[in-house]
């Protein structure tokens, strides 16, 4: 099962570098375009939640839905109440990409309301790098090897 822990690994290591690209779109974004600042507020969330939900061996589909990726997780899974808090952006994933049936565009959220949400993002993107990053291999000695005996 090595390689496909080396591939998950290298899938974690993928999503937690464009959470970081989005997050850094959100804060170029945020002034002058609140409403997509939002939207890449959202897609960091996600991927770093995708990153956890590939730690955890838990195989998810194409949903932007926060909620649905901390109900996917085990119920005991420490980041699960953590990904739930931040639901209240899955929304953003479409609200203000697509008109409304009738061609409405929603309204942009306030600057300072995507600054602190991006400030949440950044800090879940933290605990979520500490929580994903893969852990050394304990090297076995190897069998019949004898200590060096240089004086």
């Amino acid at each position: 099962m090595a390689g496909s822990s080396i591939i998950a690994d290298r899938r974690i290591a993928a999503f937690m570098r464009i959470a970081d690209q989005e997050l850094q779109a959100a804060k170029l974004l945020v002034d002058p375009l609140p409403s997509q600042a939002a939207y890449f507020v959202q897609q960091a969330a996600e991927k770093a939640a995708r990153a956890v939900l590939t730690r955890a061996n838990v195989p998810f589909g194409r949903s932007h839905n926060l909620e649905q990726m901390a109900e996917a997780l085990p119920a005991n899974h420490p980041l699960q109440g953590r990904i739930l808090t931040l639901d209240r952006f899955s929304g953003a994933a479409t609200r203000y990409r697509y008109p409304s049936e009738y061609g409405n565009i929603s309204e942009a959220p306030h600057p300072d309301e995507v600054k602190a949400d991006i400030a949440e993002v950044e800090a879940f993107i933290v605990v979520v790098k500490q929580h994903v990053a893969p852990t050394p291999p304990n090297p076995a000695p190897l069998r019949g090897s004898r200590p060096s005996r240089r004086a």
